[in-house]
């Protein structure tokens, strides 16, 4: 399995799809048809892109580690991760906060824009600049055990994806444990939504014996019926478990799609995908709200063009410089340790 794969190309335009396609919904007032809990579909696009997210981070691990010879270092891998979030996440904070602050009564404070400049909104409990900003603590939190987690499927071998099973029914037990007695679980129930995709890499060697249609057709048969069986009383946390682990265990035993059209659609989708998911709430606000005395049909452009166009501009203007500054910086870095290390004089003796 490549970490460029198109099933995880496809994967990730998906799920940027399912949490637009949600935000739309809930801006037309349409929050639950025929007990269809509409939320729930940007909840699934969410955890289809933790699951997606934690194996591509884990391939790319495996990339770098075959490259350079040498065990994961956390504080390197944490400055190219940084590199890639926060850029644009700052300036998307900064300009919607600039926004609020001439135009709305409801102005942030700055500890709250501080909060979400530094995605700590779980930790200090912050109001949210942008809704979608929710899941990024999440994610960047769980960036810490990566490193480790890949050093334990390196050592525990063939028997890697039973280890991760155990880990994910721990993770689990530890969530289940929290609530039954009254404690505070919200920092830690997405843990058994990010193990999948470590389980997906622990398993990348198997025979990819399942047609790629098995894991779309899961997704499309997830996206009835999960906003369905929220929508009838489903605690969505603990039925978003075994949703990512049933799906760290189709990926990596599918075989790759062969359409070209939609391994091409795949693909740019996922490239501007960080900036769609970031940036199409305030385009709804502009595009729906904000400009009045349009057709919708005048509405609608506006808003395809202008989530298009500010995601291609961040990704080329501040998503792809940051990443390279971000590599940059661990190249040095990296080089700095093996520098330090030959000249440590005692070493020769």
């Amino acid at each position: 399995m490549h970490y460029s794969s198109p099933n995880l190309d496809t994967l990730r335009s998906l799920a940027v799809i399912f949490v637009v396609l949600s935000h739309l919904l809930l801006d037309r007032s349409i929050v639950g048809v025929g007990g269809y809990h509409t939320q729930t579909l940007g909840t699934l696009g969410v955890l289809i892109f933790f699951v997606h997210t934690c194996l591509v981070l884990m391939l790319s691990l495996e990339r770098q580690m075959k490259t350079k010879k040498d065990n994961p270092e956390t504080l390197l891998f944490l400055v190219a991760r940084a590199f890639r979030i926060f850029p644009l996440s700052v300036v998307v904070v900064i300009s919607l906060s600039s926004i609020a602050w001439m135009f709305s009564e409801n102005r942030p404070s700055g500890f709250t824009i501080l909060s979400n400049i530094f995605l700590v909104q779980n930790l200090t409990g912050s109001a949210l600049i942008t809704p979608v900003l929710w899941s990024l603590p999440f994610e960047l939190q769980m960036y810490l055990f990566l490193p480790a987690l890949y050093l334990l499927i390196n050592f525990s071998g063939r028997y890697s994806s039973y280890c991760i099973i155990a880990l994910w029914l721990g993770t689990v037990a530890l969530v289940i444990a929290f609530w039954r007695f009254g404690l505070d679980f919200s920092l830690i129930k997405f843990f058994p939504c990010f193990l999948p995709g470590v389980l997906a890499f622990s398993l990348r060697r198997s025979p990819r014996s399942l047609s790629p249609n098995f894991l779309f057709f899961y997704v499309g048969i997830l996206v009835i019926m999960f906003p369905w069986m929220v929508g009838h009383g489903f605690k969505s946390t603990l039925l978003s478990w075994p949703i990512c682990l049933l799906l760290g265990m189709l990926i990596p035993r599918c075989r790759e799609i062969k359409m070209d059209w939609l391994r091409i659609t795949g693909n740019v989708i996922a490239r501007y995908s960080y900036g769609i998911y970031l940036l199409h709430v305030p385009v709804i606000y502009l595009s729906f709200h904000y400009i009045k005395g349009i057709s919708p049909v005048a509405s609608w452009a506006i808003f395809i063009l202008g989530v298009s166009g500010l995601s291609y501009f961040a990704y080329h203007v501040i998503e792809k410089p940051g990443t390279e500054v971000g590599r940059i910086i661990v190249e040095r870095l990296s080089a700095y340790r093996v520098q330090s290390r030959q000249s440590r004089w005692w070493m020769h003796l």
